[in-house]
């Protein structure tokens, strides 16, 4: 009897052992789990912080921001014109003599650029001219259309000024917010060539 006892003992014994080394074992993996989960949080923020998102991207590009090559990463920044609600209608009363346009400020309508975001432009006229064309939103749902729309601004821009119209080319690369950028600017010369910011 003592000796099946002393057996059992033993076998519990070793059930026991065997249930610590399994749990110090488990133990150890979630300890060098937590580890390298934690060190691949500090890639990915360093990532974000570098890149504004994840790496990997797109297709397996290896994080690889195929859309940017060539584009300045950091162009200027937009400086954006007041919401239009929080301006009062301009409505002019004359226009220059031989001129396109009354002077005013006149804002385009907003304008979806594809799932990129909204583009809303704003018309400066003075002397009948079309001096400047200030930006109210624009699209940078995305690190990568920001990127893209700010670099395409100054050049859609400047070809707006210099043609004094709406009827200019899209930029190469940032084709849905040339496209809204020239909607949203047609709407405000409709407006300024009637005098009243509808």
């Amino acid at each position: 009897m003592k000796t099946a006892r002393r057996k059992q003992i033993a076998i519990n014994a070793l059930g026991a052992g065997v249930l610590v080394a399994s749990a110090a074992a488990g133990y150890s993996s979630i300890t060098a789990s937590a580890s390298d989960n934690t060190q691949q949080l500090t890639t990915d923020q360093s990532s974000i912080e570098q890149f504004g998102r994840f790496p990997g991207g797109r297709g397996g590009q290896g994080g690889a921001d195929h859309h940017l090559q060539g584009l300045d990463t950091n162009p200027p920044a937009v400086e954006l014109a007041p919401a239009q609600s929080t301006t009062e209608a301009t409505q002019a009363t004359e226009k220059a003599t031989d001129a396109a346009y009354y002077d005013g400020q006149y804002y385009g309508d907003i304008i979806t650029a594809g799932r990129w975001g909204q583009m809303q432009v704003v018309a400066v006229i003075e002397n009948g001219e079309l001096v400047d064309v200030l930006i109210a939103d624009y699209p940078r749902s995305t690190y990568q259309s920001d990127i893209i729309t700010r670099n395409a601004l100054p050049t859609l821009i400047s070809e707006a000024i210099e043609a004094q119209d709406s009827d200019i080319d899209m930029v190469s690369r940032a084709t849905d917010s040339s496209r809204a950028f020239i909607q949203s600017l047609d709407s405000a010369l409709l407006d300024a060539a009637i005098g009243i910011d509808l």
